[in-house]
């Protein structure tokens, strides 16, 4: 009897080992970028694991549309440190065709450092994010999410309260994906998230809403690599 318990408990590790594994996997998707319904460029998020390090990126290529929306080129990208099977911040690297800052995540202290700025410095209690890590959370964490995330965002730290609907679907280019989706309002903005639970949790689509008007799309292209 106690040799069954022990193989069906070890079974049950294995699976939920097993599947925490396979939330954040090495994969490249493609998305395309709109501003306005107008086509505007190109999205590509990485994100890669290898032993506790997962580094997650995100990098807009596009046009004077972009440029409007302050996406013309921009780099985001994450390193997260996985301990205990909870995915934790460790650096944060911003760069755009004007400004250029690094984040470091260090105990309770955080530190905001450019070329063209002095340094900020926070002292905090709990996690904080950055927008690219809490990417990474949404799609790493479910079912399991909180409500309302510390983020840092534009180099304040700021409240997302998220709601979600765990079963939802989504048609992109005339194909249907079936997920989750979840969204936050800040000031008169919606920003809303829609992750593919057929592709590992992949956030497949994502939009941005100003005073009910849509701003900003952008949608899965394809999935250039997955392993």
């Amino acid at each position: 009897m106690i040799k069954k318990i022990i193989i069906i408990l070890l079974i049950t590790f294995s699976i939920n080992s097993y599947a925490d594994s396979k939330k954040i996997n090495n994969i490249e998707a493609k998305y395309i970028f709109y501003y306005k319904n107008m086509k505007a460029g190109s999205m590509t998020l990485k994100i890669s694991g290898k032993g506790n390090i997962v580094k997650i990126s995100t990098i807009y290529d596009g046009n004077f549309l972009a440029e409007l929306a302050n996406r013309g080129y921009r780099e985001e990208v994450s390193y997260l440190t996985r301990k205990n099977n909870i995915l934790l911040p460790a650096k944060y690297v911003y760069k755009d065709n004007k400004h250029s800052y690094e984040v470091t995540f260090k105990n309770k202290k955080i530190e905001i450092s450019g070329t063209d700025q002095e340094k900020i410095k926070y002292e905090v209690n709990e996690i904080i994010y950055d927008p690219v890590s809490m990417l990474a959370i949404l799609m790493n964490d479910f079912p399991n999410l909180k409500e309302t995330y510390k983020v840092l965002s534009k180099k304040n730290i700021k409240n997302y309260n998220y709601n979600y609907n765990y079963n939802s679907s989504k048609i992109i280019n005339d194909k249907e994906y079936k997920g989750y989706s979840a969204e936050y309002v800040s000031g008169n903005k919606i920003n809303y998230f829609f992750f593919s639970k057929n592709h590992n949790n992949l956030m497949v689509f994502t939009s941005i809403k100003k005073k009910g008007k849509e701003k900003i799309r952008i949608e899965l292209l394809q999935i250039k690599n997955s392993k």
